[in-house]
């Protein structure tokens, strides 16, 4: 009797998988088994999401390797939280004084790395590149391993070239501590690095965000990367960005638009109460389509906010408080300006007409407000020379706005007042308009028209 084929049993080829896989570290030596380098080139062995987790005894734990540890190609998370002690602050160490490049180096896409400390490499602390998607959070990278003091990395802590990472977070155990570095501490570079989010760490601080201890030139740098995010509209999101030797946050670079700084803590410490001052400005912007908001800038060597070149168009800096406390009851002078608007800045927005979008720029040693060069430039309610509440003296050293060889600034409501100079002193420029103001005690004369 002859069998139809639809009767026959059809057997499928069995794919070759498996479930992801758990690598436990169990030995702080360089290789072998057991290792952190045998972990991950176990893991770089399958497609799978494999974990790395650590048992080396019990507490901090060293681990020196005398050669590159191999890229992550995979999704894979390696968890230091994991290493038993451990109660919030990292407890495995990986060391790089004795070989050469940068310490953890990210290729796969989709990982996470958390709860290590990561220091003494020659080039940067963690790299992520190739894959996007990964999460970097709970890590010291350039301190020693009691978060006190700097233990460089040689380049910058985080490197960011590729697309949709999160570097922090909101949790009490999600925020990396990037301080100490030779080269920056965190740089969102190309235009690969996009939907990007920064948020809830400490940059040039010790672990505890009381005690300077700078990364070499930039805080947080995004360098020709388009929208990206740094901080949030949450408490717990704000990075505290201090004590670097160049400027806090920097926003450069063709390509870098549609970058959000929003809601950090940029030249103070983490409570927002004294000065841990970045060496140069607090936020600088030279790219179009921006938005600076509700941060607190100030206390830095050089002006708390600058817009400047050409490049620097249809930004918006809004809600900020510059120059004061968090709250905006007394100073904590940047020694320069509060805002600059400079060398051919134009059509930018500062301040705006709902309340929250106010600035206070109050307590700085030079002028509240510069404006030079550049084209219609807008400022609309804000506080220049006065606390949050409209009332308290909190005199910028020089003039509220100083008007320098500009065109068509429109300032618009706002109180200006008990600033060491004039309220408004307009010199060498065309087409101000001013109405609205209301303008008190200022030193010299309210305003000065020349």
């Amino acid at each position: 009797m002859s069998t139809s084929s639809a009767q026959i049993p059809m057997m499928e080829a069995v794919e070759d998988r498996r479930l992801f896989a758990t690598f436990v570290v169990t030995t702080a030596a360089d290789s072998g088994a057991g290792s952190l380098r045998d972990a991950i080139t176990k893991a770089n062995k399958s497609s799978d999401a494999d974990v790395i987790k650590f048992n080396i005894g019990s507490g901090l734990k060293t681990i020196t390797p005398t050669s590159a540890l191999p890229m992550l190609k995979y999704a894979v998370t390696i968890d230091g939280t994991t290493q038993p002690g451990y109660k919030g602050k990292p407890l495995i160490e990986i060391r790089g004084d004795k070989t050469s490049g940068d310490g953890i180096r990210v290729g796969g896409g989709n990982s996470t790395i958390k709860g290590l400390i990561i220091n003494r490499f020659s080039g940067n602390g963690i790299i992520l590149v190739n894959k996007g998607g990964n999460v970097v959070r709970g890590n010291w990278i350039g301190l020693n391993n009691a978060g006190t003091a700097a233990a460089k990395n040689g380049q910058k802590g985080i490197v960011v070239s590729i697309n949709n990472n999160t570097i922090g977070g909101t949790g009490a155990n999600d925020r990396n501590v990037v301080s100490g570095n030779g080269s920056g501490g965190i740089q969102m570079w190309s235009s690969a690095s996009t939907g990007n989010t920064v948020l809830g760490n400490y940059v040039g601080t010790d672990w505890t965000g009381e005690k300077a201890i700078g990364n070499v030139r930039n805080g947080i740098a995004n360098d020709g990367a388009p929208y990206n995010t740094i901080g949030g509209t949450s408490a717990a999101a704000k990075n505290v960005v201090a004590g670097n030797t160049h400027d806090g946050i920097i926003v450069s670079g063709a390509g870098s638009k549609g970058i959000k700084v929003i809601g950090n803590y940029v030249g103070t410490n983490a409570a927002g109460t004294k000065a841990i001052a970045n060496g140069m400005y607090g936020i600088e912007i030279s790219r179009d389509g921006n938005v600076v908001q509700n941060n607190l800038v100030s206390g830095n060597k050089y002006s708390g906010i600058v817009l400047w070149l050409s490049s620097a168009y249809n930004n918006k800096v809004i809600g900020n408080k510059v120059g004061t406390d968090k709250n905006g009851t007394y100073a904590i002078a940047n020694q320069w300006k509060g805002i600059e608007v400079t060398n051919g800045a134009k059509d930018n927005t500062i301040g705006g007409t709902a309340t929250a979008d106010r600035n206070v720029i109050s307590g700085n040693k030079q002028n509240g407000v510069n404006v030079y060069q550049g084209s219609n430039n807008k400022f609309y309610n804000n506080y220049v020379g006065v606390g949050a509440n409209g009332t308290t003296k909190i005199a910028n050293g020089g003039d509220g706005h100083r008007l320098i060889q500009t065109t068509g600034v429109l300032i618009s409501g706002g109180i200006v007042g008990y600033n060491a100079g004039y309220g408004i002193h307009n010199g060498t420029s065309t087409n101000t308009k001013v109405t609205g103001v209301k303008l008190i005690d200022d030193a010299l004369y309210n305003i000065k028209l020349t």
